[in-house]
């Protein structure tokens, strides 16, 4: 919960600051800005729910990997990154 936190902030941050330019590029900023916040804002759901059900897919008790661990590790680490270069 608190990186899409971070990045519903950050986003909202920096699509006010661009917005307020009133360039082009300005807008295309805030627009891109906008559009994170819009993907955080549906992404966080679908990903707590894998978060809860991917240890049931695990291999074995000794080996805790499967696709739904992978693409919820995945996607935290594109969170992190989008936060990090927000």
């Amino acid at each position: 919960r608190p990186l899409f936190q971070s990045l519903q902030t950050l986003a909202d941050d920096n699509a006010s600051f661009f917005q307020r330019s009133g360039t082009e590029s300005g807008r295309r900023f805030a627009a891109a800005f906008a559009a994170l916040r819009e993907h955080g804002r549906r992404l966080e759901p679908a990903l707590r729910h894998f978060a809860r059900l991917y240890h049931r897919f695990d291999l074995d008790e000794a080996t805790p990997g499967n696709g739904y661990r992978s693409l919820v590790q995945t996607a935290r680490c594109c969170l992190a990154h989008a936060v990090h270069k927000s």
